[in-house]
């Protein structure tokens, strides 16, 4: 084999690696795993590790507020946050419909964590501290979970232990 056809074939090799690891990470990525574990019990156990007494259940309304999305666009959807203007724990559970884009949710989010940022950043050192080291954005299949909390790990950890009890492909 000579030297220009070696380099050709090193060069396809390369391409052809390329490609399937292109396809191989686009397939790992949009075919997420499907839980179908309650949501009410997903919430039950997430809550079960966060203090209640900081934070009150949300209607549609403040969804739509807070968030900037419609709850009716989702299979379930579960808000709590903060009982006073100078807290900053809150608790947005999401399971999403087949098929659902989560662009939506990602910037209500986004937007909401900012804002929220931006409210506390001057006067509020504690509230700003929580939200800028203990808040966590988490889709997981087809459920988003969006935690302000000082117990984030404790929470995010019994989300995933409760979806697990319900996954299928």
């Amino acid at each position: 084999m000579s030297q220009r056809t070696r380099t050709i074939a090193n060069r396809a090799v390369r391409v052809v690696i390329a490609a399937l690891l292109a396809v191989i990470a686009v397939t790992h990525v949009s075919v997420q795993r499907r839980s179908q574990a309650d949501p009410q019990a997903v919430l039950d156990a997430v809550t079960a590790q966060l203090d209640l007494s900081l934070m009150q259940q949300g209607d549609t309304q403040m969804v739509k507020r807070l968030y900037g999305v419609d709850p009716a666009d989702y299979e379930f959807c579960a808000l709590w946050y903060p009982v006073t203007n100078m807290g900053a724990d809150e608790l947005l559970l999401v399971k999403l419909p087949e098929g659902a884009d989560t662009q939506a949710l990602e910037d209500g989010v986004k937007a909401r964590l900012e804002t929220q940022k931006t409210t506390f950043e001057g006067y509020g050192p504690a509230q700003y501290a929580l939200l800028t080291e203990h808040s966590v954005a988490e889709p997981a299949g087809n459920f988003f979970l969006f935690l302000v909390s000082a117990n984030d790990e404790a929470a995010v950890n019994a989300f995933h232990d409760a979806l697990k009890g319900g996954t299928a492909k």
